[in-house]
This record gives C-alpha cells, structure tokens and sequence, in this order.
C-alpha cells in the first residue's frame, strides 16, 4: 500500500458539529456517533484486523485542526499520527491524530503498532470531546484508497484530554467500510 502524504480530513469549512449535520441514513449516523472503541468495533465486523503505520512524526497541525487545538501543546510539540485500519484486507478507515508529545512521551510510549484506541479506551482518565463531522469529496492524495475517485467520504473527528493534555483524532470512512454498508453514496457530477 502506498503512503499517504500529509493529510488533514477535510477543509476546515467542512468540518461541522455534529448536532448541525443531517445523516440521512441512520446506520451511518450510528457509525459516525458511536463514543465507543472505533478500533473493537471494526474488529468485530471481520475475521483480520490489520493497523498500517503510515507515519508517526513531529510536525504542525494544519488550520483547521487548530481550530480545536490549543495553540501550544503543554509540555512540548505536537505529533501527527497517520494510520489506516484494515479488515479482512481491505482498508476501512484513515485516521490522523494529532497528539502532544508530552502524551507520547509518557501514557502513549507503548503505542507503536497498536491502535490508538487500544489506550484510550481501557483508561478512564481520557475523556473525549462533542463529534465534529465531515461530509466531503475525497481528495486526491487518498486515491490509492479510493474507487471510484469522484466519492464523498464521511468523516469524524474529536478531542480526547488527559489531565492537561489534549489530542485531536480524525477519522475518515473509507469505500469498503462497514459504516457504508447498505448506504448508497454519492458521486460528484461532472
């Protein structure tokens, strides 16, 4: 699989709260809802669950993820983690985390290979934000993922805080998905 270039989900614009967004299927609007494990969800729609590290690397939020993080992190620099999460083979999920390095330095030093998810949510001491969501065309430097190219992809994202610390995670629903299933989805119209 090939990497994936820097990439935040979605233009800051398209970034709503989710109490504003209409999700006209109900299955889907449960997916993009669910405060529970993403991560044990996934797993319990698939026979293999497979994690990609693309990347995890010091690095600056983009615009529109500063516009839910604080300006400096407590501590330190931020990090940006990139991964996408695989069932049965076939990529599910992008998420992008934009983590202070204060928390992968300490709760998060054991990460590596494991999801994100796997941490947070067997330790109460993280809370989590309202949901933001994002409704918007895929953009280009996803199409190693993506068929057909011209498709709208749903997306997710939220903070979680730990004492003083904070974490944004963006999550992208990706074609084969299970949120998708049974949901048709649009195409952009040339």
């Amino acid at each position: 699989m090939q990497s994936i270039p820097d990439f935040p989900v979605g233009p800051s614009s398209a970034w709503q709260d989710a109490q504003h967004v209409s999700v006209p299927e109900p299955y889907l609007r449960n997916w993009l809802l669910d405060t529970g494990s993403l991560t044990e969800r996934l797993q319990s729609m698939c026979r293999r669950f497979d994690l990609i590290l693309l990347g995890q690397h010091p690095a600056q939020p983009t615009d529109c993820e500063r516009d839910v993080l604080p300006d400096k992190p407590l501590g330190g620099n931020w990090v940006i983690r990139e991964v996408i999460l695989c069932g049965d083979g076939q990529p599910w999920v992008y998420a992008r985390s934009v983590i202070c390095q204060a928390l992968v330095d300490g709760e998060l030093s054991q990460l590596g290979q494991q999801p994100l998810g796997k941490v947070i949510f067997n330790d109460k001491r993280f809370s989590r934000s309202e949901f933001q969501l994002s409704y918007a065309l895929a953009p280009d430097k996803l199409a190693p993922l993506i068929e057909p190219k011209d498709m709208y992809l749903w997306g997710r994202r939220s903070c979680f805080h730990y004492a003083d610390h904070v974490m944004l995670v963006a999550e992208t629903f990706l074609p084969d998905a299970p949120a998708y299933r049974g949901v048709k989805n649009e195409r952009m119209k040339s």
